[in-house]
């Protein structure tokens, strides 16, 4: 992609066209009117498919329901659910309603559940039949949540089935959308961890899921017309609750790209999949492409179909970039870079390996300067900075949270992003930490602060301080560091079952627990986590 470095600010390519409409909802209705009686999903548990046609049926069909259910312009809608048919389809219902869609991580604890539920405040709630119980436990008191609709065959808590809702046919034709602002109509919110603790809803606009899927469009167009290779197969595994699996999705769709989708990973079956299917273009974590790099069952199947593997949610190393093209003949794993607060694409790698290690080039419009963290000023090439990013990509901003919205953005309208990182004279982002005390576990965000608090509330401990431990695999685990109470006969197992019954699967202390005397501070009493860190080279030490 063509880059521009002036007065140390580095641009992207010229900015994509995106409808004149600026409706996201729109937008969709005519992509998936345009795809149909092509295969647009397939199910690679059950070889079960359907056609953008189908999907375009059943969601106007569903749309319509909802309005007569008294669903209005820029309610909220939650969706809490794993990957299957309906929620595409309850997804795009809400979108062509002009309401508002929060989807919500199937394994957050009640207490997360509550938390989001309180500050989107839904109208309605979408979920399957494994979140159904959690979901109506927390917003059984809830007054603003009129109507739960549950996913399958069974009506496993009160409220409504999705079956029931996408029965009587409507004609397409006759089907007309709402019109919005695309600029400040929120169309999604997606959940963000934050350093103090709970998830953040970040509100993203009809604007920026426009943007980013014409960005998708012309990454695709790039790639293609530089290897003079199509892509027509897509694999999806990421879980579309996340804004990484959700956002590249339906960009995907919007494409009329077929996509075999996964419920979870499964060695064997995950590598069936892209050998049966012939799978040409696939978005992963780095999880998986450690196990592409190692696993020995890799080397018993065909993969030679991909011609297109995009890195993200956290840094890859370069080693695994360059073991699994050499292990596997696929070709050179792509890394991307984003945040949600930035509708997630921020740069991608573009080349085919010239740049190992990097995360490619500003996207479309985007304007990206590193900021050096003493005194602000912007740097130039090879030195290493905070990112701040302008782009129509960027946020509406928290919903319920003015004041950390603020804060994130500085008077030239840039957003920071909590990474450091720096570009080399060709304008190429390589990210090399982070200024955010955010542990990830997979992709997955966990904040410190909210496990040092549930920590702080057992009986038996004084202190504490969570970090994380660098992992190959999982890229960071959670590690407490804990200072008992006085007198205090607490094992490490006790702790981490403790954390464990408390919070969702990704924040459990994987890394175990260290007990010291005393946990290290600034004057101000901010723990020192550096320091904790330098702890882990060193032997675990029993009270």
């Amino acid at each position: 992609m063509s880059v521009t470095v002036h007065n140390n600010v580095v641009s992207g390519p010229e900015e994509c066209y995106i409808p004149a409409h600026l409706s996201y909802g729109q937008f969709l209705f005519d992509q998936v009117k345009n795809g149909a009686d092509k295969v647009a999903l397939i199910s690679a548990e059950t070889g079960e498919s359907i056609t953008y046609q189908y999907i375009l049926q059943k969601s106007v069909n569903l749309a319509v329901k909802l309005q007569h259910l008294g669903l209005r312009k820029k309610d909220v809608v939650t969706l809490s659910s794993e990957n299957r048919f309906e929620f595409v389809i309850a997804a795009l219902a809400v979108t062509f309603s002009g309401g508002v869609l929060s989807t919500l991580n199937i394994t957050y604890s009640p207490g997360e559940i509550s938390h989001i539920l309180n500050i989107t405040k839904p109208k309605f709630i979408f979920t399957s039949p494994i979140t159904a119980q959690n979901i109506y436990d927390c917003c059984k008191d809830l007054t603003f949540v009129e109507k739960c609709i549950t996913f399958g065959d069974y009506d496993v808590i009160p409220g409504l089935m999705f079956n029931d809702l996408i029965k009587d046919h409507v004609n397409i034709d006759d089907f007309v959308l709402p019109d919005v602002n695309g600029k400040d109509d929120t169309v999604a919110i997606m959940c963000s961890s934050g350093t103090t603790g709970m998830p953040k809803g970040v509100m993203l606009t009809h604007i920026n899921f426009l943007t980013l899927s014409a960005h998708m469009k012309y990454y695709f167009k790039y790639v293609q017309e530089k290897k003079n290779n199509g892509i027509v197969t897509g694999l999806s595994l990421i879980p579309w609750f996340h804004a990484y699996g959700f956002i590249t999705t339906f960009a995907v769709m919007a494409m009329n790209i077929k996509i075999v989708f996964l419920v979870r990973f499964d060695e064997e079956q995950f590598l069936e999949t892209i050998q049966n299917y012939k799978i040409n273009m696939m978005t992963i974590v780095p999880p998986l492409a450690v196990f592409l790099a190692k696993h020995p069952l890799v080397l018993k199947y065909d993969l030679t179909s991909l011609v297109e593997v995009w890195c993200g949610a956290a840094p890859l190393s370069t080693e695994t970039q360059k073991a699994v093209s050499e292990r596997t003949g696929i070709d050179f794993i792509k890394q991307g870079y984003g945040l949600t607060e930035v509708t997630m694409a921020c740069c991608v790698d573009l080349t085919s390996g010239e740049k190992v290690g990097s995360c490619g080039t500003p996207a479309p419009g985007m304007k990206v300067k590193v900021i050096d963290i003493e005194n602000g000023k912007k740097l130039g090439a090879g030195l290493e900075g905070e990112l701040w990013i302008k782009s129509p990509l960027q946020m509406k901003g928290y919903i319920g949270n003015a004041a950390a919205s603020e804060v994130l953005f500085d008077s030239e309208g840039y957003i920071r992003t909590g990474d450091i990182g720096y570009y080399d004279k060709d304008g190429y982002f390589y990210i090399v930490d982070r200024l955010k005390e955010l542990i990830k576990y997979k992709g997955f965000q966990v904040a410190p602060a909210e496990l040092e608090s549930l920590l702080l509330q057992h009986n038996g401990v004084a202190d504490c301080g969570v970090v994380g431990l660098p992992d190959e695999v999982a890229g960071e685990l959670p590690i407490a560091f804990v200072v008992l109470q006085p007198n205090a006969n607490v094992t490490e197992k006790e702790l981490i079952d403790y954390i464990a019954s408390k919070v969702s699967p990704a924040k459990h202390l994987r890394g175990g627990v260290i007990f010291l005397k005393e946990i290290p501070k600034n004057a101000s009493g901010k723990i020192l986590r550096k320091e904790l860190r330098k702890m882990l080279k060193k032997p675990k030490s029993k009270l």
